[in-house]
């Protein structure tokens, strides 16, 4: 049985705040999800009325941060087989290897991009 070094959690915990933090203020997105939690998902602060153009635009953000070096992906939901549909959103996910220079990259480029996918 493998034993996590002491403090990875806190690590984890800290950087996960961090980069939850630094989406927090990003125009046409709202986080969600716990701020200590490494998987948590961004959403369109307002629907266009239309989930395909909603799941377009995420996924066109999606694209230009990976252009950019950023792994992102859509959530993926079975759509009929949902009782309830959550919204489209993109799924972010933070490891305790990611540097603070590596959050702070990623946060940077998803909000220029979303400024540049949303205005």
């Amino acid at each position: 049985m493998y034993l996590f070094p002491s403090g990875i959690f806190a690590v984890l915990k800290e950087k996960c705040k961090r980069i939850h933090k630094a989406l927090q203020g990003i125009s046409g997105l709202k986080v969600v999800g716990e701020s200590i939690s490494p998987a948590f998902h961004l959403q369109l602060e307002e629907s266009t009325g239309c989930r395909e153009r909603d799941v377009k635009l995420l996924q066109e953000i999606v694209t230009q941060c990976m252009d950019r070096g950023i792994a992102l992906t859509l959530a993926r939901y079975l759509e009929k087989e949902e009782k309830y549909l959550p919204p489209p959103s993109i799924r972010i996910v933070v490891t305790v290897e990611q540097t603070e220079e590596e959050l702070e990259k990623a946060a940077t480029t998803i909000s220029k991009v979303a400024q540049t996918v949303l205005l």
